[in-house]
């Protein structure tokens, strides 16, 4: 009997649909982004940031694409930057793994950055124009975009902030309004030039919804008060 039925069993998972067991893809999962960014200011004028991204399917598996950026920034006052910046892209874009190569992309992109105070909330505004160069596996693309990011953030004390984020993005080619992203979440000022921030992020593209959770690390290297510092030494 118990031969029998594990026959059966064993048959019935062969011969049946396989719709009628669905299988998970990457919108059923919690996938994770971890970033690390360093700003280091120069002058009063210049500064140039590095930029690093690393993204999961999952909360730590599953590969899905690597960022890096420099870009070189230009403080018109103290609340207003333009930047130019070139990006590098390794990109994954099938959940399980696969032996097709992975899309590269160079990107340059422009950027406007606007701060303010909105009672107790700091507001910011972000402008970017990218233009795209896309390694496909079958033939090369160059795609434009614009990008607009709407920041608040509330300081709770000295250590903690809640911050929330939306971003709309403009696809200049096929379908105009093809991605978004939500934010929403906290972050702790580890020391005077460097704070942790921990968000949950509602990603749309491409008609599909992912579920992640963003992890990112922000670095301040201020080089003028050590100039400051040394010749205030050397009046001494």
């Amino acid at each position: 009997m118990i031969i029998k039925t594990t026959l059966f069993v064993l048959l019935f998972s062969l011969f049946v649909p396989a719709q009628l067991f669905p299988q998970k893809t990457s919108e059923d999962y919690l996938g994770s982004w971890y970033t690390l960014g360093i700003n280091h200011r120069f002058t009063e004028k210049i500064s140039v940031t590095t930029y690093a991204e690393l993204r999961f399917y999952e909360p730590i598996s599953n590969y899905n694409l690597i960022f890096t950026s420099l870009s070189g920034n230009y403080h018109l006052k103290q609340n207003k930057t333009l930047s130019i910046a070139y990006a590098y892209l390794d990109i994954d874009s099938v959940f399980d793994e696969d032996n097709r190569p992975n899309t590269t992309e160079n990107r340059i992109y422009e950027q406007y950055n606007y701060k303010h105070k909105l009672g107790a909330f700091n507001v910011q505004h972000r402008f970017r124009l990218e233009q795209r160069f896309l390694q496909l596996a079958d033939k090369n693309e160059l795609q434009n975009r614009l990008r607009y990011r709407f920041s608040l953030k509330y300081n709770i004390n000295k250590t903690l902030f809640l911050g929330i984020k939306e971003e709309p993005f403009i696809n200049f080619q096929d379908q105009a309004f093809h991605e978004n992203r939500f934010f929403i979440g906290a972050g702790f000022h580890l020391f005077k030039h460097t704070q942790l921030q921990m968000d949950y992020l509602k990603h749309h593209i491409r008609k599909k919804n992912f579920n992640r959770i963003q992890i990112g690390i922000s670095i301040l290297t201020d080089y003028r008060k050590s100039k400051s510092h040394v010749n205030q030494q050397k009046l001494h």
